[in-house]
């Protein structure tokens, strides 16, 4: 099988590379991770192998995430909202109704928030080594780590993004696969896929999500699947199939010693074949993931006495006018308008959010003061109505903001990491009728983006070399690769058979 051609979308100004395999009546979707070159992977004899398998189920599509590899660079690091976005634009590109969703450490991310908001998209979610609240980037220790293993973790961390391209990336993914000859092989990536500061953002921002209530919201089919050799303690993904409703956890036997960077999937492989031949239907459209904006004016009844009903109902209208249109162009929909406020769901917060904002700036223009209140959950839809205990949440949160402003609960925070969204902590409040406390935080900056130097390409000219000789010759540079992992093999058998000499002696 030859490598297809690569295709493109566009995202916000900037291609998306994509490539499609196979032709059959199940679609497939693999969001590869930012180190996995759309061209480069197919030089791998095990990576080659395991496309074929996965063409052989049916029509796939493959890519990374926005502004890596062979697509465009982006001068930003692109939020999970806008992530998301992509797998289904993608889908779109490639006549895709709806899929077998596959993501890989941090691309379990925008897979799994597309099932959670667009469950009637995906057909089934497969999750490989994900984790649900951030992993020890920093100080903290997140639930299923122990002190050791977050320790550990981030050292590796640091010095995978701190050295860009020195293929330490390896020793992130798994303890058998970190050789010498994986980690120049993984180095050759590193440099091919991304420049040091695209590296660095997106290093510092997935570690910091956390998707433990987009996990809630998924009502698709839902398997966890983790190899004894994974960094990844067992904890911590088995957390994340706990999470999801009737999700499956299934643990595989560890990478052998040696391994090539493909052939430590293969066992993946052979989970994601059992499970797309058996998939399912797509989920339960009715109930998804989705973030609701409760909006009101401030100080009514006082605006209604000093301006009297004519005047007050043409502002009223206007502002109501206004907000239609705010909601319109963030891709949300207004839901209904509920006396002075109004009610409106959108697919992601961080739209919702901005959406939010303009709608306070243009209210603010025609004299009134308002308060909104955002939270993410999920909603269940009946025709035009929605419903469910998200909603209820939502308003609480909005009748606890002050004048003028823009409240959210920890939930929409925690998602919108490294959108470029401040906010400032307001506590834990109670909310009336809604159980416990609640941590709320108000909007206090909209910058556009986590912003990223640009910066030239760090490939060497042999990395180039390498890079055109896979797109021209790919089987040349495949025969080369299966001769360096025999070696490398060799070399861990005979280390191996030379410590268990020495532990005999």
């Amino acid at each position: 099988m030859d490598p297809p051609p690569t295709q493109y979308v566009e995202r916000d100004g900037a291609a998306l590379a994509y490539q499609v395999i196979g032709d059959g009546p199940v679609n497939v979707v693999i969001h590869l991770e930012i180190v996995q070159h759309l061209d480069l992977c197919w030089t791998d004899p095990h990576v080659h192998h395991n496309f074929e398998r996965v063409a052989g189920l049916g029509r796939a599509v493959i890519f990374q995430r926005r502004g890596f590899g062979l697509s465009d660079p982006v001068p930003y690091a692109p939020t999970l909202e806008q992530q998301a976005e992509d797998v289904l634009a993608v889908m779109d590109s490639a006549g895709m109704d709806h899929a077998v969703l596959f993501g890989t450490f941090s691309t379990c991310y925008p897979v799994a928030m597309v099932a959670a908001c667009a469950p009637e998209r995906v057909s089934t979610l497969l999750l490989h080594v994900p984790f649900a609240d951030g992993l020890p980037a920093g100080p903290d220790v997140p639930a299923g780590w122990s002190e050791e293993e977050a320790a550990s973790y981030r050292e590796a961390h640091q010095a995978a993004y701190g050295q860009w391209g020195s293929g330490l990336v390896a020793r992130l993914w798994s303890s058998a696969m970190d050789s010498p000859y994986n980690r120049r092989l993984m180095g050759l990536l590193e440099r091919s896929s991304a420049t040091p500061s695209a590296a660095r953002s997106h290093g510092e921002w997935f570690p910091r999500v956390d998707v433990t209530d987009v996990l809630r919201a998924i009502q698709v089919p839902t398997y966890v699947v983790r190899q004894d050799s994974d960094r990844i303690p067992d904890a911590a993904v088995r957390r994340v199939a706990a999470l999801v409703p009737g999700a499956t956890y299934h643990s595989l036997p560890a990478v052998p010693a040696g391994a090539s960077l493909g052939e430590g999937y293969t066992e993946i492989i052979d989970y994601v074949e059992q499970v797309v031949l058996g998939a399912e239907r797509p989920g339960d459209a009715d109930r998804s993931l989705g973030t609701v904006l409760f909006t009101d004016i401030v100080g009514s009844t006082e605006l209604l006495v000093n301006l009297g009903d004519a005047h007050y109902r043409k502002v009223r209208d206007a502002h109501e006018r206004q907000a239609h249109l705010a909601v319109e162009h963030a891709g949300g929909r207004l839901v209904k308008v509920l006396g002075d406020g109004t009610l409106s769901v959108f697919d992601g917060p961080g739209r919702a959010i901005r959406c939010a904002d303009t709608i306070r700036r243009d209210a603010h223009e025609l004299g009134l003061e308002i308060r909104a209140g955002l939270h993410t959950g999920e909603i269940e839809r009946a025709g035009p109505e929605i419903a469910g205990l998200t909603v209820h949440i939502g308003a609480r949160v909005s009748a606890a903001a002050r004048s003028g402003e823009i409240l959210v609960s920890q939930t929409v925070r925690d998602i919108v990491v490294g959108s470029g969204l401040g906010f400032t902590d307001r506590g834990e409040q109670e909310l009336k009728g809604v159980p416990g406390t609640w941590r709320l935080f108000a909007l206090s900056s909209t910058d556009a983006h986590q912003a990223v130097e640009v910066e030239p390409s760090i490939q060497t000219l042999t990395d180039r070399t390498a890079v055109a000789a896979a797109r021209r010759s790919p089987g040349a540079m495949r025969a080369l690769m299966r001769l360096g992992n025999s070696i490398q093999r060799a070399r861990a058998r005979r280390d191996l058979a030379h410590a268990a000499a020495a532990a005999d002696a």
